[in-house]
């Protein structure tokens, strides 16, 4: 991918940036430019928008706080910083990640806008993550991969109450599409008839394989990530900016969240076991998820959803953003953004063939032991919670996922799988 920076000029090769900013806040410089450059893989391409002190590299403007705001005291260190409007080939999500150890201002925000087919769109909030922690096998921190849907130019621009932005941080230009899985995968991703032939197990609904939404398999951790077994599922969302794509974007959104948690953040795999979609499908996420069940070889596989306690866990995300008033970031959510009737009712249908499998009490409860990692994860090493079997992100992290209005169907939900076993 080759992008360049269009005021001032900017230029991502293999990726190099080439571009003269700010030298203080509030201040234009004609500053010498300088080069930075890096190199990802064929499907990523990242640009340094800060050193290792955090320090801004010369790809961003740095602008003070607005005079006149409401709570001068407040605002006195406010920062803004920009990285301009940057455009070049075509990418389908951008990705933001910071060094795993950097201290992040808890108020920073991100917003970005994209140019597709000739036109800037609207500025919009960009989900940074900051509540949903880092998992133990992460190589950096960073926030959900932001969905763009075939986009050729970004601009991106942080707000930091404390005038400081995270260490080492890039902004990352993310095209599935590169991966060679992609293109074989895109015209039978909803298609049985393409599956590998699998032992069919007792309940197990419609899953769709890794292949159908173009995992390229080089890029995981070969072989399966195991645990001894399962005692609880955490549902989660994935906040990838937009909640009304179409039916034929979900592979490509699911691969944009794959490319950025291996590539980018440094993970082994996908974080989720499952992903379902608002139009029921059901898409499996880490290597192994569907054939995991006890008195195997894979009695259960190790995910990275959920800070300290992915032990004794799997974990499903739905796609999309179910918290209110968009304050997650991405599309607009209203007030009511609910799952669809489709999505709750294959979530059902997943949950109860997995819970089947571990004669697992859908309406009851069960013990997990935090594994620490500090951070969103409030609970010491050794901490012992008693949370339902059917539990949310939530339930075991400090964080807003899987969204308020997606959180108060469980109470629902653990009744409909508890049926579905019961009929069973």
């Amino acid at each position: 991918m080759q992008f360049r920076k269009t005021i001032p000029a900017i230029a991502l090769g293999v990726v190099s940036l080439t571009v003269p900013i700010a030298a203080s806040a509030g201040t234009d410089s004609s500053s010498p430019a300088i080069e930075a450059t890096t190199a990802d893989s064929s499907q990523v391409e990242s640009a340094t928008l800060t050193d290792n002190n955090g320090k801004p590299s010369r790809s961003l403007s740095v602008k003070a706080a607005p005079k006149g705001a409401a709570n001068e005291a407040a605002t006195r260190s406010e920062k803004v910083f920009s990285t301009g409007e940057v455009t070049g080939e075509e990418f389908s999500s951008i990705g933001l990640s910071w060094k795993k150890e950097s201290a992040v201002d808890s108020g920073l925000t991100a917003e970005t806008r994209i140019h597709r087919e000739g036109v800037w769109g609207p500025w919009q909030n960009v989900p940074l993550g900051l509540d949903d922690g880092v998992a133990e096998e992460a190589k950096r921190a960073g926030a959900p991969a932001f969905y763009t849907d075939d986009a050729d130019g970004a601009e991106v621009r942080f707000t930091s109450p404390k005038g400081s932005l995270p260490q080492d941080l890039k902004l990352s230009f993310i095209d599935p599409a590169k991966s060679p899985a992609t293109s074989s995968s895109s015209s039978s991703s909803s298609s049985s008839s393409d599956r590998e032939p699998r032992t069919a197990q007792a309940g197990q609904p419609d899953v769709k394989l890794r292949k159908d939404w173009g995992a390229d398999e080089s890029l995981a951790d070969p072989g399966y990530k195991t645990q001894p077994s399962i005692k609880a599922a955490l549902v989660h969302h994935t906040v990838t900016g937009n909640n009304s794509y179409t039916q034929e974007q979900v592979p490509q959104i699911i691969n944009g969240i794959y490319i950025q948690h291996i590539t980018v953040l440094g993970y082994g795999d996908f974080p989720y076991h499952f992903v379902v979609d608002r139009f029921g499908g059901i898409w499996e996420g880490r290597k192994g998820s569907i054939e995991m069940r006890p008195g195997t070889e894979i009695p259960g596989i190790l995910g990275g959803h959920a800070s300290g306690f992915n032990t004794n866990t799997f974990g499903v995300a739905m796609l999309g953003n179910f918290e209110p008033n968009n304050s997650e970031g991405g599309e607009d959510t209203g007030p009511d953004p609910k799952p669809t009737e489709a999505m709750t009712t294959s979530l059902a249908d997943l949950l109860a063939w997995k819970a089947g499998q571990y004669e697992l009490a859908p309406e009851g409860s069960t013990q997990l032991v935090s594994a620490g990692g500090g951070g969103t994860n409030p609970h010491p090493t050794g901490t012992v919670l008693d949370v339902p079997v059917i539990s949310a992100h939530k339930d075991v992290n400090v964080t807003a996922c899987p969204g308020a209005k997606l959180y108060e169907t469980l109470p629902d939900l653990r009744k409909q799988v508890a049926d579905r076993l019961g009929s069973a």
